[in-house]
């Protein structure tokens, strides 16, 4: 890899400082605000947890297909790929501890049987930290050839990877965050959950692929330039997690039911509006507009430039999933939610750096 690998250690550093300027403001925030540190935790590890899905997600596809739009930044995701089944194990504390939104909940609130209850949800937890450690050892040999994937060392992981991963994420954006509206669910909602997760994982390896000096405009192992590639894939995510996003909310807006409609009046009220307008802006528009030219993709400054909005929007959309659920925060509460998703994220990036630091090109 071209550039200045050195880049990775001044990035770790960076994040422990952050982390420990993060921790100072939850600790403050934390004394008056405890009932909005439930939320703020489970927004912060669903947060770190979208670029290790997105990652497993990325790697299982060029399994299956090849091509040479990982080339360069293998490493990173080969990085989210290491750490998943370890982020996943953050959540341990809300499986065994349970804090719902201060809106009425349902009949089988806190119950230990049924698909609801906490056994339930415990059972489903374990088996999906099972399912992770599978997948982690499945991929432990990289994402697989470029030019023919079908020489791949056990050429069916991908494939089944897939389906498994497709599964277990079903249950993760159900138990997870559809649950915080009781009585609400949609059948779209993990499939624009794990939209999410690719565009965020992508988003976040070219970031830091670019940092590190990767050069959008040398040319791959099929002879194209790998920023137009880049670019393309970025692109191609993005639109179609807010083609499934759009499509969710026209469904539920046609329906007209109570029940479902519930999820978007809360989130459209107050100021949370202006948040999903940035949203449309920043994370969707105005980097969908940069992608469509290959100057833009091209060029180091404007890839990055789009990444960082893409990952920004992706970020604010999470945000505005989880925190309406326990209504609008107050400047101790905001105070709160930025200590734990700073220090939780910085944790992150030292973890996330540090593997792709050590591991290279294969996770």
């Amino acid at each position: 890899m071209r550039g200045s690998p050195a880049i990775l250690p001044l990035l770790e550093a960076r994040s422990l400082r952050v982390a420990s300027a993060c921790a100072l403001i939850f600790v403050a925030a934390a004394a008056f605000e405890s009932a909005w540190l439930p939320i703020a935790y489970r927004f912060a590890v669903f947060a770190c947890l979208a670029p290790c899905v997105g990652s497993v997600l990325i790697s299982l596809i060029h399994r299956t297909t090849g091509g040479q739009w990982t080339e360069g930044i293998e490493r990173f995701l080969g990085a989210g790929v290491r750490l998943l089944p370890w982020v996943w194990l953050l959540l341990l504390p809300l499986a065994l501890f349970p804090s719902f939104p201060s809106h009425p909940a349902p009949v089988n609130h806190g119950a230990w049987l049924g698909y609801d209850g906490r056994l339930g949800i415990m059972i489903r937890f374990v088996a999906t930290w099972a399912v992770f450690m599978v997948i982690r050892h499945w991929l432990r040999d990289g994402a697989g050839r470029t030019s023919d994937p079908r020489l791949n060392t056990r050429p069916w992981v991908g494939p089944a990877g897939l389906v498994l991963t497709f599964l277990t994420s079903t249950f993760v954006a159900d138990d997870w965050l559809e649950s915080l509206e009781p009585g609400w669910h949609s059948t779209a909602f993990p499939v624009v959950w794990m939209a999410s997760q690719v565009v965020s994982a992508l988003a976040l390896a070219l970031i830091l692929g670019i940092a590190c000096g990767l050069q959008p405009d040398r040319r791959g192992g099929a002879g194209r330039t790998v920023g137009i590639d880049w670019g393309n894939l970025l692109l191609a995510t993005l639109m179609f997690w807010a083609y499934v996003t759009f499509c969710e909310f026209l469904i539920i807006w046609a329906g007209n039911l109570p029940a479902e409609t519930s999820w978007y009046l809360r989130r459209t009220s107050g100021d949370w509006r202006w948040v999903i307008g940035l949203v449309a802006l920043l994370g969707i528009a105005v980097p969908f507009f940069m992608l469509l030219s290959r100057r833009v993709k091209s060029r180091v400054p404007s890839l990055a430039l789009g990444a960082v909005l893409v990952l920004g929007g992706q970020w604010l959309y999470l945000l505005w999933v989880i925190v309406p659920a326990h209504g609008s925060p107050g400047l101790g509460a905001d105070l709160a939610i930025i200590g734990v998703v700073g220090t939780a994220a910085a944790l992150f990036a030292v973890g996330y750096i540090r593997i792709a630091r050590m591991t290279g090109v294969a996770p």
